[in-house]
């Protein structure tokens, strides 16, 4: 009997700790997004069924956070990838100096949001800006804007800041990922007589596809919850332009003291998260392959 009990005893901490910190909170939210209240006694908060979520469907701000969040997702992905990949390949070829570039590339990402959003705040502010100041000395006034103040360019200034901060995050996974591919296949390679270029696109690409999936999946939910460089920089502003899911879902539950439409936008962003995860392992087979590995592990 004990040795029955035992295993579980030492997963218990863990189960404890999931079902306190995240089970729970979701399964709260779940039921707060069906009520009104303000957030303070659930005792007192009233039934309203799917009513939270139809004002969602047709909130007008609500909608663009949601437009905002997936093209800022779609950009952010793409440069931050192709930064990422760029960058590993490049200190992979070992130049003089690639360790000090190393660290300097990978710098922003443990710095502080709070530090990189403040800094690209002084860079693009209107006025005494670095950029704008850098442009009238240079003779190029024309080229000034309203950077964080103009809606046209307040989400590219957000988008910049973010892609700073997290590309470096990429040559982790990347030089992890080149590390397993054999330096046979390169050798191979080269005695075929391919060149820097077709290696790079027919052997280094396609075999690191499970790392571009995880560099995805990341950076999917990472968007899906992105709040702080908008919010430091922006705050949602000029005219909710720069507003994302998580500043809404803010905006509700802090200003407006509306706890079920705060609830219910929470749970909107956690099936948006559980659904664009999924899509992405079927679109790109991993969910396969991960179904065909368990069933050769049955196998053996």
């Amino acid at each position: 009997m004990k040795k029955r009990i035992t295993p579980y005893l030492y997963i218990l901490p863990a189960v404890l700790l999931v079902g306190i910190f995240l089970i729970y909170p979701i399964i709260f939210n779940l039921l707060s997004s069906f009520t009104k209240w303000k957030g303070f006694n659930f005792g007192k908060a009233e039934f309203v069924g799917i009513k939270n979520y139809i004002t969602l469907i047709k909130d007008p701000v609500f909608l663009r956070d949601l437009r905002n969040c997936l093209l800022f997702m779609v950009l952010t992905i793409f440069f931050q990838m192709s930064i990422g990949l760029i960058l590993t390949v490049f200190l992979n070829l070992k130049l003089f100096g690639y360790r000090l570039m190393e660290t300097i590339y990978f710098f922003p990402v443990v710095l502080s949001s709070v530090v990189v959003g403040y800094t690209f705040l002084q860079i693009f502010e209107p006025n005494f800006g670095t950029l704008n100041t850098f442009l009238q000395s240079v003779g190029l006034e024309g080229w000034k804007r309203m950077w964080i103040g103009d809606a046209k360019y307040a989400l590219i200034a957000i988008l910049i800041a973010n892609i700073y901060q997290w590309s470096g995050m990429g040559i982790i996974y990347y030089r992890a990922g080149l590390a397993n591919i054999s330096k046979e296949l390169y050798d191979a390679a080269k005695i075929d007589g391919a060149g820097f270029w077709q290696t790079f696109f027919r052997i280094t690409i396609p075999l690191l596809k499970n790392t571009h999936v995880t560099i995805l999946l990341l950076g999917t939910i990472g968007c899906l919850k992105f709040f702080d460089l908008a919010y430091i920089m922006t705050s949602g502003g000029p005219a909710n332009s720069t507003e994302f899911p998580l500043l809404y879902l803010y905006r509700k539950f802090m200003r407006e003291s509306n706890s079920g439409l705060a609830s219910a936008a929470a749970i909107v962003i956690i099936l948006l998260a559980t659904i664009l995860s999924i899509g992405i392992l079927k679109v790109t087979g991993n969910d396969r392959e991960a179904g065909e590995n368990k069933y050769d592990k049955k196998k053996k």
